[in-house]
């Protein structure tokens, strides 16, 4: 079954002199673009031909997880108050493979035109005619014998092993827990051990351009290099936590805990894909996984106070406190090795020094019951948080990445019999998404304000009708480079509003 095609036409206005464009860069976000110039060439649909259709024929993944556990727990009566022994154990089991077969066409008999598949431009940021309809293309590609099709195998080859993994990850936990609990006091404490067990294989695979030497000798046409590599390990991790609750007055409650924290790499980040292309001049550009990527580890300690003012609403205020060590951020890299493999380029997932984190925490939540009806169906909840966060990595201070500095959130609501409705502005600030050689090659992504609203309606106990709107506000993405000079867009995407609508059945 054909996944997906994406096909590329070029030519249009190739001679010197021909053409005429001038690019306007001032809104960051849509740069404009004007033709002086050449206007007839440039959109004649006939003069384009197709040089590219990719088709992935074949994406054979799996994500295979069984889990275990088991609880036992004892209660002990005590003279000042009650005691729960627990302890237990948990194992984890998974393994994901992804292979895809992709094919790559660079022409077809007969040849194929821009004109013989024109459509409608769909994006609405700028004039970007003439553009191929997708359905024909693909009515295209589906009528046309493989054989009819001139078959890049050297690529193809090379791309179909891009992508293509498999990882196990074993884990094997347990735990030791004791609860105490008085009238106004509540104190757990334990520790959690865990050990991880994880195989990862892949391929490195390099295309290398004639010309380039290989061994000390030229090589005598374009070619492709594909080497299986496989990478083991195992670490153990101790994970002790404390946490205090005091009841410090009837509607004042205060919380304390402080705890050994880990999130494990994504498999798309540890699954050894080593991917290499070099041109003539031996330039080597690559793309890595990083199976030695350690799982991000912090300590955390935080502090909070809840105050209910009446039985539906509470004020809270926290403050928190993070040490963290391996956070992982991915990189650009110069004039480097990595695995043995040597490279004037690359984007490699990497583990942080150590950051820190402080901030500070609000929330509000109140049920407005006290109001007459229809009113007393009211609700609203408001939060905000401070995030201040930085980190040590390459030698450089950073801002964590995906940590923004404020976030919020808003929602009115309201909640009686079987209506249920719900209004929700969201705010985060901007935030680093990725590591470049220097800080004028950061990669940032802009502030996002979205709002979404939903209604659900409860025609009986099992049977419930539901619309949403998702980005009520039309809210764009926007990622960019600071420098040298100014902001460099880098990519900026607008979404419509998304409704859903249907049912849920609970039997």
């Amino acid at each position: 079954m054909v996944r997906s095609i994406r096909s590329v036409f070029s030519g249009g206005s190739r001679t010197p002199g021909a053409l005429g464009v001038t690019v306007d860069y001032s809104d960051l976000q849509v740069p404009r673009y004007g033709i002086d110039f050449g206007e007839a060439g440039f959109l004649d649909a006939s003069s384009y031909g197709l040089t590219l259709l990719e088709r992935t024929t074949r994406e054979d993944a799996k994500d295979k997880e069984w889990s275990f556990r088991t609880d036992v727990a004892r209660d002990i009566a005590l003279s000042g108050g009650d005691l729960e022994l627990k302890f237990g154990g948990k194992v984890r089991l998974r393994t994901k493979r992804q292979d895809f077969i992709i094919d790559l066409f660079e022409d077809v008999d007969g040849g194929l035109t821009l004109a013989d598949v024109l459509g409608s431009q769909t994006y609405s940021l700028a004039d970007i005619n003439p553009t191929p309809d997708l359905g024909a293309v693909r009515a295209f590609a589906a009528a046309t014998p493989d054989s009819a099709f001139e078959r890049n195998d050297l690529e193809s080859t090379f791309v179909s092993n891009n992508e293509s993994f498999r990882a196990e990850e074993d884990i094997y936990a347990g735990y030791v827990q004791g609860r105490y609990d008085t009238g106004s006091l509540r104190l757990i404490g334990g520790v959690r051990i865990e050990h991880t067990r994880q195989k990862t294989s892949g391929n490195r695979t390099e295309l290398v351009e004639e010309g380039a030497l290989v061994g000390g000798v030229p090589l005598p046409e374009d070619a492709v290099f594909i080497t299986p590599v496989q990478f083991e390990r195992n670490y153990t991790n101790f994970l002790p936590s404390v946490n205090l609750r005091v009841n410090l007055a009837d509607n004042l409650v205060a919380r304390v805990a402080g705890f050994r924290s880990l999130s494990r790499p994504g498999f798309g980040q540890v699954a050894p894909r080593f991917v290499i292309e070099e041109n003539e001049d031996n330039e080597r550009e690559g793309e890595f996984g990083n199976p030695d990527l350690r799982p991000y580890k912090a300590w955390n300690f935080d502090a909070t106070l809840e105050y209910y003012f009446s039985s539906q609403s509470v004020v809270q205020g926290g403050l928190f406190y993070k040490s963290i060590t391996d956070f992982i951020v991915t990189s650009r890299q110069l004039d480097g090795s990595f695995a043995g493999i040597d490279f004037t380029e690359a984007f490699i997932p990497i583990n942080g020094d150590k950051a820190e984190v402080f901030g500070a925490e609000f929330s509000y939540s109140q049920a407005f019951t006290m109001l007459p009806a229809p009113f007393d169906g009211l609700l609203a909840n408001v939060n905000y948080t401070y995030t201040n966060a930085r980190g040590d990595v390459l030698g450089r201070r950073i801002p964590l990445p995906a940590a923004s500095k404020h976030t919020a959130n808003f929602v009115l609501g309201y909640e009686k019999g079987p209506v249920s409705l719900r209004a929700a502005a969201s705010y985060r600030d901007e935030f680093l998404d990725e590591l470049g050689d220097s800080a004028e090659q950061d990669r940032y992504v802009r502030p996002l304000f979205q709002v979404d609203a939903t209604a659900k309606y409860r025609i009986s106990r099992n049977f419930q009708l539901f619309f949403n709107v998702v980005n009520l506000n039309n809210a764009s993405f926007t990622a960019f480079q600071n420098g040298p000079s100014q902001r460099r867009l880098l990519q900026f995407e607008t979404y419509q509003r998304t409704f859903k609508f249907g049912a849920t059945a609970n039997f």
